[in-house]
């Protein structure tokens, strides 16, 4: 049997030990700081380990804990991950893709969770998403709070820097844009 670093073994070696990349104990004594850490070492005693008792799972299992979840079965276009072979059990059916950006949704579904182009589509898929609900509020005669909806309320009460931030911002880039259509115009 070889010994390895930090093992914890209090066999004194004054010779080069197999797999302790030629250094004695004391050497390794030297660098190998372990011994410091409390806790430290899956080759302690175990009623000293850190993870003791819940280093390993419970013989009964989550099975046998819970009920097995009855599957649902879609009745609108759910996506699902490119890594996944199969649906989850149970899934949100509130809010199912239409218009267009339903249609960048199935485009970006079709990209590996990897890929920044799946999630871009997507981030853009909820901006028009956002702009279609406007829209369709409009269409059917409601106004949309949109201060309320953005919660502008809350931000100025809990972060009124933030808020001034935003403010500014938005002031600053409506005065340029402004300036720049001005400037257009006179040419």
């Amino acid at each position: 049997m070889e010994q390895v670093l930090g093992a914890s073994s209090q066999q004194e070696l004054s010779q080069p030990v197999s797999g302790g990349r030629g250094l004695t104990t004391e050497e390794r004594r030297r660098i190998d700081h372990s011994a410091t850490i409390p806790g430290w070492g899956s080759d302690l005693a175990r009623e000293r380990r850190p993870g003791v008792p819940r280093d390993k799972a419970p013989e009964i299992g989550v099975e046998h804990l819970y009920p097995p979840i009855e599957r649902q079965f879609p009745r609108i276009k759910i996506h699902k991950s490119t890594e996944h072979g199969r649906l989850t059990p149970v899934f949100g059916t509130s809010c199912p893709p239409s218009g267009l950006s339903g249609r960048l949704r199935d485009f970006g579904y079709q990209f590996s969770e990897g890929r920044l182009s799946r999630w871009l589509t997507l981030m853009l898929a909820d901006r028009v998403n956002m702009v279609e609900d406007i829209l369709g509020d409009l269409a059917r005669g409601r106004v949309p709070n949109i201060p309320k909806e953005m919660g502008l309320k809350s931000e100025l009460k809990y972060n009124a820097g933030g808020f001034a931030a935003k403010v500014g911002i938005a002031v600053v880039s409506t005065a340029v844009v402004v300036a720049y259509l001005r400037a257009r115009k006179a040419r």
